[in-house]
């Protein structure tokens, strides 16, 4: 936790070196005044499956689903033009499952039957941010932004073999990430936007359960940066 606070404090003083880069070099305009308030949602949804994926090199016969679903409802407060903090809680969910599937690794001798193996998981997160945003034209109908955000999440995730498991775990997570965007906004009042995560650090706590006794966890820090598929949101946002 302290790593992360140093951390958090280090890339905010990166983001106002970042405003002063970009007000010295480029010209940009007032989009979110002063004083404004901004209620929403955002939302992510991913779905994959065998039949579209060219990198299961390794798997015959291969059955296997996974998907991934994201909504959170969005609160933020304007302190001072273009600059945004607030808040969202998030409740995510997503499920995978593998049937009908042998692994034979580079040699016949070695191959795994799998058979009805699935997971799933729920995860509740809240989350502080702060944004940038930076007006591209005179009338204020697109921009771009970044964001600062730092959260707190668990999460269960419950294993099945055969449809038949008592084994799950418990997950406990404070995250930093950076995250840009674009936001368009069809009328003076409602916008929309994407937004893509490029750059996390991590801490987290994992239980393992199995038939009701904990039989182990780990602890991890994790720091990355590059495009996460499960970082790609979208949302639509009312302006008061």
């Amino acid at each position: 936790m302290r790593k992360l606070t140093v951390i958090f404090a280090a890339i905010m003083l990166f983001s106002q070196a970042l405003d002063a880069q970009v007000k010295e070099k480029f010209k940009t305009y007032d989009i979110i005044p002063k004083g404004e308030k901004l209620a929403g949602l955002q939302f992510a949804y991913l779905n994959m499956n065998s039949e579209n994926s060219e990198y299961l090199l390794l798997a015959n016969g291969l059955d296997a689903k996974a998907s991934f679903s994201s909504l959170a409802p969005t609160m933020a407060y304007a302190v001072s033009t273009n600059r945004v903090i607030g808040a969202r809680v998030a409740f995510n969910s997503a499920s995978g499952y593998l049937d009908d599937t042998t692994l034979s690794l580079l040699n016949d001798g070695l191959e795994f039957d799998l058979h009805n193996v699935s997971a799933s998981l729920k995860q509740r997160s809240a989350e502080a941010f702060y944004r940038r945003y930076l007006g591209l034209e005179e009338k204020g109908r697109l921009g771009l932004f970044y964001e600062c955000a730092l959260s707190y999440s668990y999460s269960k995730t419950a294993f099945s073999l055969n449809d038949k498991s008592d084994d799950w775990s418990g997950s406990a997570r404070a995250k930093f990430s950076f995250s840009p965007g674009i936001v368009f906004f069809p009328s003076s009042n409602i916008s929309t936007q994407v937004c893509v995560s490029l750059a996390d650090v991590t801490w987290g706590h994992t239980t393992y359960m199995s038939d009701g006794e904990a039989k182990g966890s780990m602890t991890r820090f994790r720091s990355q940066i590059g495009l996460d598929l499960l970082g790609i949101s979208f949302g639509l946002i009312i302006h008061i």
